[in-house]
């Protein structure tokens, strides 16, 4: 049996060796975690913005029925109603409904409806991806327009 003999030199990583290594694979590692938090607060905003656009879609289809129908008292009860009753499928985020809802209190990230004021609450995971004026919840109501007290609109409200 032939025996190798192992040269000077071939003994595997130097600890410089090691330490560069270590040094790069960390920077990398800082940058694509950095990008990961990036992506995933704008996915976050973007199925906020989905849920937003599902809702009002709701709403225009269900005040067209109605209005077509005749029924136009009811467009008073529906806009006090909590809106993500229009959808066909709640969001995954939907919590329910809380009376002034606090994201401390909740604890979770999502949807929730306060029926004190009639209005849909998110709750983000993130407040600083999001663009706020007074409130740290983005709060939305299904108002009358302005121009038309048989149409009905989900607009974003001050907190």
């Amino acid at each position: 049996m032939k025996m190798r003999l192992r040269h000077k030199g071939q003994g595997g990583f130097t600890l410089l060796e090691f330490a560069a290594v270590m040094v790069v694979s960390s920077i990398v590692s800082a940058v694509a975690l950095d990008r990961f938090e990036f992506y995933r607060e704008q996915a976050e905003i973007a199925a906020a913005r989905q849920v937003v656009a599902a809702l009002r879609t709701s709403l225009q289809v269900r005040t067209t029925q109605l209005m077509s129908s005749g029924r136009d008292q009811e467009l008073q009860r529906l806009a006090a109603e909590n809106p993500i009753k229009l959808l066909a499928w709640k969001p995954a985020n939907y919590l329910g409904e809380y009376y002034a809802p606090d994201a401390r209190e909740i604890g979770a990230a999502g949807w929730v409806f306060d029926p004190r004021d009639k209005t849909l609450v998110y709750l983000p995971k993130n407040t600083e991806s999001f663009s706020f004026s007074t409130s740290r919840l983005l709060r939305f109501k299904v108002e009358f327009l302005r121009s038309s007290k048989n149409s009905l609109a989900l607009n974003q409200v001050s907190g």
